[in-house]
């Protein structure tokens, strides 16, 4: 259904986005059951996710679980250094223009994640816990937090004190 609104009506960072995320479900369906599925179904998601960001720029939703799922990968997409920066300034320009609102925040913070840039996760760190109105907004970083760290584990990365301070913390607002 999504395909054929993208079909009539041309590209949307919205449509991508929840495109993305029905490939970003069935790739997390599939890690248990097939490893060869889960990795068509992760790059479905990167792409839909790539193509959302591509369609409207100042939409950092799609852009931000575009470079995460990059950092899925094994190895990384090589896409993702080129696109963190740019995914970055989409989301600092509406934090500037707009009324910046918890997964803004939290966007900042998992990109700085992603760039290994301890200083700017911890500058980061503050707004995200003080902008947390529900707990399943923490948990849902947290979930994406804890896939970057798993999978830097794997690749034998151990997690930097910085990393393991922001799950700590994210952990506390969660419960």
């Amino acid at each position: 259904m999504l395909q054929s609104v993208l079909t009539s009506r041309g590209p949307s960072s919205e449509t991508y986005g929840i495109l993305g995320r029905v490939y970003k479900d069935r790739y997390d369906r599939a890690k248990s059951a097939s490893e060869f599925v889960a990795r068509a179904e992760l790059d479905k998601a990167i792409e839909a996710y790539l193509k959302g960001f591509e369609a409207d720029w100042r939409d950092a939703y799609p852009g931000i679980n575009a470079v995460t799922l990059m950092e899925l990968r094994q190895p990384p997409d090589p896409r993702q250094a080129e696109l963190i920066p740019l995914v970055t300034y989409a989301v600092k320009r509406r934090v500037a223009c707009a009324k910046p609102d918890y997964w803004d925040f939290a966007t900042l913070l998992e990109l700085a994640v992603l760039a290994r840039d301890g200083e700017r996760v911890l500058n980061a760190l503050g707004p995200v816990l003080t902008s947390i109105r529900e707990s399943w907004m923490a948990e849902t970083t947290l979930r994406n937090l804890d896939l970057i760290a798993e999978t830097r584990q794997t690749r034998g990365e151990p997690p930097p004190e910085w990393f393991t301070t922001v799950l700590s913390e994210l952990q506390k607002r969660a419960s």
